[in-house]
């Protein structure tokens, strides 16, 4: 049996997949493997967000970019777009705000590579909510693409897309409600209480939990030795300073993510700008590593990418100011004995839209058209950010020269790559499940 669109016989694709993931989790234990495997083997779209490294070795290069693509259409990606890669977070300026939250896999690539992985994201979260037709999937993806382009051509030649971003303000619908509700229950201090005790004015990460770990001395002194150098990698508003960055308490995060499952992790809490403990804050550190689309690049590109950055974190940073509006004030970076970590607030709002909720075709198609400008706006600002260095503007021109007259064919694309490769996640699902996926797996909460 062919796949349509990748051309291999089943048996051959079922070896190719499960050694794929057996290799690129060789790396974590046997117990953080068993985690990650059973938090993949829940439904296809989890799957799906734990393989990132398949869809880019699937379409990485693929025949299908040249016919809406170019070297021009390059921008920054978010490298892992799905529909819950965005969220709503706290930016610098005081307000909460949706659009990617996530640059672990970040990378300058083809617009396309962003779209399409969104595109068979909204496939499988309509298959797994169940009640939609394919006519009905159809329309969705319909207004993604559509949309997507909308957005896009309403920047080019000019700077909009800098002075855009998405509040409770300007979306509508279940999205408007989501970012109302979140605004309304989450603050700082409801995440240090949930994270910390607070006992005669000193606060301290609360270890009972299941999501914290006990950090070893050599950690926290590892940590508390690169603060300095971490403080002048920042580039926002806060400057580093020893009393609004002092280390209160330092301890692992443990079971965050999914494809990033058993990747090192810390927080940190710090003292914040005064001694009360009501405005202490926590730094997320993360450990980088290349973005999963490296690997899959042209030698060029792998080159131009090596030259281009100091480090994995520093490339992570790079991407978020670029994609993102009002960036974390605290983002940057540090080196520790193991490897360079990403750095950035964690913020007191952190939410992810509930997909599960989008159980008609008119919310479904609402939230979809929101998405899509939040999508093309950030991929449009990054290229601002690209093209400022090399004085030129490019990207947004040349999408609407390649689609101008070609909207039908555009969207019918999009349609099939998203049906079809939705499709060859379900089948691989089943050879994951077959070949690796546990029977005795806790249930999903």
């Amino acid at each position: 049996m062919k796949n349509r669109l990748l051309g291999t016989a089943s048996y051959d694709r079922a070896a190719k997949v499960v050694n794929a993931i057996e290799k690129w989790n060789a790396g974590l234990s046997a117990e953080l493997q068993y985690e990650k495997y059973c938090k993949m083997a829940a439904s296809p779209f989890i799957f799906y967000r734990g393989t990132d490294h398949l869809f880019w070795s699937d379409f990485a290069d693929g025949w299908r970019l040249n016919r809406f693509g170019s070297v021009k259409t390059r921008t920054w990606l978010q490298g892992d777009a799905h529909a819950e890669n965005m969220g709503a977070f706290y930016n610098d300026i005081g307000g909460l705000v949706y659009g990617l939250n996530d640059f672990d896999e970040s990378i300058i690539a083809d617009y396309q590579y962003d779209l399409w992985r969104f595109a068979v994201s909204l496939v499988l979260v309509a298959r797994q909510n169940g009640g939609f037709s394919e006519d009905q999937q159809n329309n969705i993806l319909d207004v993604l693409s559509q949309s997507y382009l909308d957005t896009l051509a309403s920047y080019v030649g000019n700077k909009k897309a800098q002075k855009v971003f998405f509040t409770a303000n300007n979306t509508k619908g279940d999205l408007r409600d989501f970012l109302k509700e979140t605004d309304k229950d989450d603050s700082r201090k409801k995440m240090l209480k949930k994270w910390t005790n607070s006992t005669n004015g000193n606060r301290r990460f609360d270890l009972s939990l299941e999501k914290l770990g006990k950090a070893t001395t050599q950690e926290k002194k590892d940590i508390t030795d690169a603060m300095p150098a971490y403080g002048k990698t920042l580039k926002g508003d806060i400057s580093y300073n020893r009393k609004f960055f002092k280390i209160k308490d330092i301890a692992r995060r443990l079971d965050a993510g999914t494809g990033s499952l058993g990747t090192p992790r810390f927080y940190i809490l710090i003292e914040g700008k005064s001694k009360s403990t009501k405005d202490d804050r926590i730094l997320d550190v993360k450990l980088q590593s290349k973005p999963s689309g490296y690997w899959y690049l042209s030698d060029g590109e792998q080159i131009e990418y090596d030259q281009s950055f100091e480090n994995d974190a520093q490339r992570q940073e790079v991407a978020y100011q670029a994609l993102g509006k009002h960036p974390d004030d605290l983002l940057g970076w540090m080196k520790l004995h193991n490897g360079y970590y990403s750095v950035r607030e964690r913020s007191p709002f952190k939410e992810t839209f509930p997909t599960n909720t989008l159980t008609s075709e008119d919310s479904f198609i609402k939230m979809t058209e929101q998405w899509a400008k939040v999508l093309a706006t950030d991929h449009a600002r990054a290229e601002h950010k690209i093209a400022a260095e090399a004085k030129l503007f490019d990207f947004q021109d040349e999408v609407m020269k390649l689609v101008k007259g070609r909207h039908k064919e555009f969207r019918a694309l999009v349609r099939a790559v998203a049906h079809e490769y939705a499709d060859q996640v379900e089948a691989d699902y089943g050879y994951f499940k077959k070949k690796l996926g546990l029977k005795d797996c806790p249930p999903v909460v």
